[in-house]
């Protein structure tokens, strides 16, 4: 999804498509990375061309300040404002995105033992993640 701060203007309007947005301020993970890929994909599934972002970044604590300055946009996976708690100074604006959902899953190597921490960490992302919408 796309995200701003609560304060940014885009979040007053109801219909935004991401042709509107293409001449602002975004911070985005480099292109070669899986969310990065998909802002590209995103724009290029409208026929647009990507936007060029103002801040290029790895790190979410930098994505997330950025926002908060209520002068930048990005794209987010849903649950990165769920989880582990809700974030009110982010918003998700009500654009609509082709395709925007991947499968997500959990590999383990076979004939090993899980970890005490790693089966409790599997058990806890089932149990959070299983009251979410499926992917169709």
């Amino acid at each position: 999804m796309v995200v701003a701060a609560a304060q940014n203007p885009w979040t007053r309007r109801r219909r935004i498509g991401l042709a509107d947005l293409r001449g602002e301020p975004w911070v985005l993970p480099p292109g070669d990375t899986g969310l990065g890929s998909f802002a590209m994909n995103a724009f290029a599934a409208e026929g647009l061309e990507p936007p060029q972002p103002a801040v290029i970044t790895y790190s979410m604590h930098m994505c997330h300040k950025l926002l908060e300055t209520g002068r930048f946009l990005t794209m987010l996976p849903r649950y990165t404002l769920m989880l582990p708690d809700k974030h009110p100074s982010l918003k998700a604006l009500p654009v609509q995105l082709a395709d925007s959902r991947a499968p997500m899953a959990i590999m383990t190597l076979s004939r090993r033992a899980l970890s005490p921490l790693a089966d409790i960490f599997i058990k806890t992302v089932r149990a959070v993640t299983r009251p979410l919408p499926t992917a169709r």
